[in-house]
């Protein structure tokens, strides 16, 4: 499924004040804490020959899945697009928003992930299947500081501005401490994936990879001395040929990615080929997954 431009710029609608206890039936659409019930998924061991490289001074990361065409917790609503929330320490990224942003709400509510502990949400491209959740954000009355790629529409911007702080995105940034945008990749469809510091390596996050998955991670170790412990997100591999698919196999095994969570549009036959290359090292991935990654 492709996203057309006729979904980049929702209606805004004015703030709501809303408590703890009435987010749990939001249905808001404006513009998409560690999670209680659900599954979690815990890297701490090595499952490659290859050790990753070790950050010192890093916070546990915990990566919950909110939002995918794919369904891993049976209690979430599965639609096409992504979101995942990023806890670091104290602070809560958003990642993506997904295209619909009842669907996002519940799917935190059932969670237990509150919206108002938004302190940053990044989007990577402008997709509104990745875009289309964050007015029901907004709407809660969160003011999150909104990270998006510098190529991103004025109109839309400027609609995000009239609620909160907007951060325009171009070469590789530092959103936090342990957090980095790639800067806008791609041509066609501009593209910037997040890069983590954990302790067992880098943890990349893609919403689509429309600049190439190969040329994203590329790119990450151009900026970053440590090893690449885990990809997660979409790859856009739906339709790729088996050659291409070797190829990309290989090449992630050859910079020793550790762990791959593949999801979105990354494609059924793609992900059977990382879920049988990558054995113990795949993660299944889809709405509600909880990825823990400690020492």
């Amino acid at each position: 499924m492709h996203v057309g431009h006729a979904f980049y710029t929702p209606s805004l609608r004015r703030p709501v004040a809303l408590s703890a206890l009435t987010i749990c039936s939001l249905t808001l659409c404006l513009l998409g804490c560690s999670s209680s019930g659900a599954e979690h998924t815990e890297l701490t061991g090595n499952p490659m020959s290859s050790p990753a490289s070790l950050i010192g001074s890093t916070e546990a990361v915990t990566i919950t899945v909110v939002y995918d065409n794919h369904n891993y917790d049976p209690r979430l609503q599965s639609d096409w697009g992504f979101a995942c929330v990023v806890e670091l320490g104290q602070t809560t990224l958003l990642f993506d928003t997904g295209g619909n942003g009842d669907i996002l709400l519940a799917n935190m509510s059932t969670l237990k992930l509150d919206p108002l502990a938004i302190d940053h949400v990044f989007l990577s491209h402008i997709h509104g299947d990745h875009t289309g959740g964050l007015a029901a954000v907004l709407a809660t009355g969160v003011r999150p500081m909104v990270w998006v790629p510098r190529s991103f529409p004025i109109t839309f911007k400027d609609r995000v501005r009239a609620y909160t702080e907007v951060q325009e995105v171009s070469g590789a940034t530092k959103i936090l401490p342990q957090a980095h945008s790639t800067g806008e990749l791609g041509s066609a469809i501009i593209e910037q994936s997040l890069v983590l510091e954990t302790s067992r390596g880098l943890v990349v996050i893609t919403g689509c990879a429309h600049p190439g998955i190969l040329n994203v991670l590329g790119k990450v170790k151009e900026q970053h001395s440590a090893g690449l412990y885990m990809v997660l997100g979409g790859f856009h591999l739906g339709g790729a040929s088996d050659a291409e698919l070797e190829r990309i196999v290989s090449q992630m095994q050859g910079w020793a990615v550790q762990r791959v969570a593949p999801c979105h549009c990354t494609g059924d036959e793609a992900i059977h080929s990382f879920a049988e290359e990558w054995d113990e090292g795949f993660v299944t991935t889809g709405a509600g997954t909880v990825i823990a990654v400690t020492d």
